[in-house]
This record gives C-alpha cells, sequence and structure tokens, in this order.
C-alpha cells in the first residue's frame, strides 16, 4: 500500500512543484490513515456480512470471505485476491460478494493493477457514508495512478458528498482540489479548496487550506 500511496504523491508533486515536501507528507500519512480505517471498515462489514450468510446457512461463503480477509490483513494480495475472486464468482450477487468486490478491488489497487482495480472498484455498490465513499476514494486514487485526473477530481468529490462528515469530506475535498490542479484547471480547484474554507474551516485541513487558495487565484 505504501507503494502506491508514494506513486499517487509523486503523481501529483511532478505537476505541481509548488507543493512543499511538508505538505506531501501530510498527504500521504492521511492516505496511510484513510486506508487503514477502511480496512477496519472492511473488517466489521465483513462480520456483518458473516452473521447474513450463518443465518442462511452460507458456510461456506463466510469461510472463503474470511480466509481472503485475514489473507488481506496480512498483507499478501495475491491470495487475499483469488479468494475474493472465488466468492464473487460463486456468490457475486449477495452481501459477501458485493464486499469481495470491494476487496478484490483493493487487492489490484495494492498490487499496482490499477485498470482491474478500477472495474472492481465499480461494480460494489454501497450508499453508507463510510465504506461507500471510501471505495470511492480509492476508484479516485487508481484515476491519479492513470493520469486521468479529471475523472479522479470528479470521483474525489463524490467521495465527499457521500461521506458528508468533518472527518472525511475535507480531505476528499482536498484530493479532488489536487487533482484539478494536476490537470491545470486552477478554476475547478479554487471552487473545491473555497468550499472546504466555507464548510469545513473548523476541521485540520480547513484551517490550513488557505495556502492551496492562495496557489491556484
Amino acid at each position: 500500500m505504501a507503494n502506491n500511496n508514494k506513486k499517487v504523491d509523486n503523481t501529483v508533486a511532478e505537476v505541481d512543484g509548488a507543493i512543499s515536501k511538508s505538505e506531501l507528507w501530510l498527504e500521504k500519512n492521511q492516505k496511510n490513515i484513510m486506508y487503514a480505517l477502511i480496512a477496519i471498515v472492511l473488517v466489521v462489514a465483513a462480520g456483518w456480512g458473516w452473521n447474513y450468510f450463518k443465518t442462511n446457512s452460507n458456510e461456506k461463503a463466510e469461510k472463503e470471505i474470511y480466509s481472503a480477509q485475514f489473507l488481506f490483513d496480512a498483507g499478501d494480495y495475491e491470495q487475499a485476491l483469488e479468494g475474493f475472486e472465488a466468492v464473487i464468482s460463486e456468490y457475486g450477487s449477495t452481501n459477501a460478494g458485493n464486499l469481495a468486490k470491494a476487496y478484490a478491488g483493493l487487492c489490484q489497487k495494492n498490487l499496482g493493477n490499477d485498470q482491474e482495480a478500477v472495474a472492481l472498484l465499480k461494480s460494489y455498490s454501497g450508499s453508507d457514508n463510510v465504506i461507500a465513499p471510501a471505495i470511492l476514494c480509492a476508484l479516485g486514487d487508481c484515476y491519479v495512478n492513470m493520469d486521468n485526473n479529471v475523472e479522479a477530481a470528479k470521483t474525489f468529490e463524490k467521495a465527499a458528498k457521500a461521506a458528508n462528515n468533518a472527518e472525511f469530506t475535507p480531505l476528499y475535498l482536498k484530493k479532488a482540489g489536487l487533482a484539478y490542479e494536476a490537470a491545470g484547471d486552477n478554476a475547478a480547484a479554487l471552487k473545491v479548496y473555497q468550499s472546504i474554507r466555507d464548510n469545513w474551516f473548523e476541521t485540520s485541513i480547513g484551517q490550513s487550506i488557505d495556502k492551496y487558495i492562495v496557489r491556484v487565484q
């Protein structure tokens, strides 16, 4: 995961030399924290899926998704991916199958297979304000890696809207702004940064957003 995070930082840095080393450090660590939270949330979601399948006596699905999830937590993304793909193949229309798509997408992303990750992450369906926006954010990161910064920015904005909370929305909006800058659209970046200042100023990102606003004005 760390390698992918560095790749995203390097992509942004090449396009926007104005970002300082301290800002890149902040961006990198925000992603580490964010993906750690994603993993925790997915573990909880897996527990919910486990109870669902237990009720329906789908013991094989329980075992397969849990085995794959343990491999994911251990960082063995190749083996975990095989397990999640097996769940998707056999139980793709179930809640566990839907969850497996999210996991499989993250596995592909961590393996550096952004195109494959995009397909899987887009196939995940959810409407909660934690997992769904986190998956959208991971999808946006894949677009950044693929140099599709406009699509990345739009996806980060969708993640911000879906999250609608002080913990994640400012982060997703900031990532959208950086992606717009990378795409050369300073006007769109300015609009996003001003939204952070207007609506999320009390957050740590909101209180440091003025320097980004000045940069794109």
